[in-house]
């Protein structure tokens, strides 16, 4: 099988760009699920980014179930291929390094859209905002993870790790949150304050929800078994999202990339970006709904419908599933910011 990223040594990657020879400097990030960073600036001034990541040093690879480290399979895909929208990813490829993965993307440090950064303001205006659904809409709609298969069925990749939903779903639940703070890990009690503060300020009926999913999840995936599955991103926060040139948008972070309903997709996304988002959860995914649409039609392939209601199936339960997703994944965090008293851009209290 070729393609895989564990079928390829670091100095092989870092040859092919002219990188060899040269030195690593540190390279902070505001990620935080343990993987490391560092830069390389080639002879022509060119940067570029090398993520070092393994199951030892990377929580949300452990509870993820990740031992292929998926983000790995998926930059060492063939660069090239017609399968994503064009710029969609940036990765230059991938490669074997002690017990996990290296990951070369060129340094898109002024691209990135800013996200819960200091001294940065975290609003974004309506036409970033439009461009970003747009981009996202692209991507659900396009067949994607039908080229990869075939790419598999010819021996060009090795089979995908797929994010599992049940794992995802539950990655920040209340449970989960306690699971962490006894394995020492420091987000734990992070989670853990943001749940109590969701618990003292939410509706009843909002914790009753969080609460019996914690304890029993199956209720929501058999919800979302019921809907059509297509390939997502599986974190698409802002800080992975890169505006680049001639309107493209590329994604990062692909560690929990995913075949699943788009609710997921869409309740992450607007849980994650809520405090830099200018309008509400409704305008966005309405929006989404209408870029979905158009995008159905141009990318639609045979056996991969064109019209809307054929893409998403009952819109209305995509859009129900949205919200409980939505509050499930980061409930924490609403709970956190409703404590502080903040006020959203989109004019919201918390």
């Amino acid at each position: 099988m070729t393609g895989s990223w564990r079928d390829r040594s670091l100095l092989d990657l870092l040859t092919e760009f002219g990188l060899e020879l040269l030195p690593e400097h540190d390279f902070p990030t505001d990620g935080w699920s343990g993987a490391t960073f560092s830069s390389l600036v080639d002879t022509d001034g060119r940067r570029f980014v090398l993520k070092r990541t393994s199951l030892e040093i990377d929580w949300i690879a452990r509870a993820t179930g990740d031992d292929d480290l998926r983000e790995g399979w998926f930059a060492a895909l063939p660069r090239g291929a017609a399968w994503l929208p064009k710029g969609t990813s940036p990765y230059l490829g991938a490669a074997a390094d002690g017990d996990g993965v290296a990951i070369l993307t060129p340094d898109l440090s002024n691209e990135l859209l800013a996200w819960e950064r200091p001294g940065y303001d975290p609003a974004i205006d309506r036409s970033t905002l439009t461009r970003v659904i747009r981009a996202m809409a692209r991507l659900h709609a396009m067949p994607w993870t039908r080229s990869v298969d075939a790419a598999i069925s010819r021996g060009e990749a090795p089979m995908p790790a797929w994010c599992p939903i049940p794992e995802r779903l539950a990655l920040l639940s209340p449970a989960a949150a306690a699971r962490y703070a006894a394995e020492g890990n420091p987000v734990g009690e992070r989670f853990l304050a943001g749940w109590d503060a969701f618990h003292r300020l939410a509706p009843t009926g909002a914790w009753d929800l969080i609460e019996r999913l914690d304890a029993e999840i199956s209720p929501l995936l058999l919800a979302l078994e019921v809907c059509p599955w297509f390939g997502l991103h599986g974190e698409l926060k802002l800080a992975n999202v890169a505006l680049m040139p001639d309107e493209a948008v590329a994604f990062i972070d692909w560690q929990m990339t995913m075949q699943a309903p788009v609710a997921i997709e869409l309740g992450w996304f607007l849980v994650a970006n809520s405090g830099s988002l200018p309008v509400g959860a409704d305008d966005v995914v309405r929006e989404y709904r209408d870029a979905l649409d158009w995008d159905s039609g141009r990318w639609g392939a045979e056996g991969h419908p064109k019209d809307f209601a054929g893409l998403v199936g009952d819109w209305d339960l995509q859009r129900d599933l949205t919200w409980i997703v939505g509050l499930l994944l980061r409930g924490w965090r609403k709970g956190l910011d409703a404590e502080a008293g903040a006020t959203l851009p989109s004019g919201l209290s918390a």
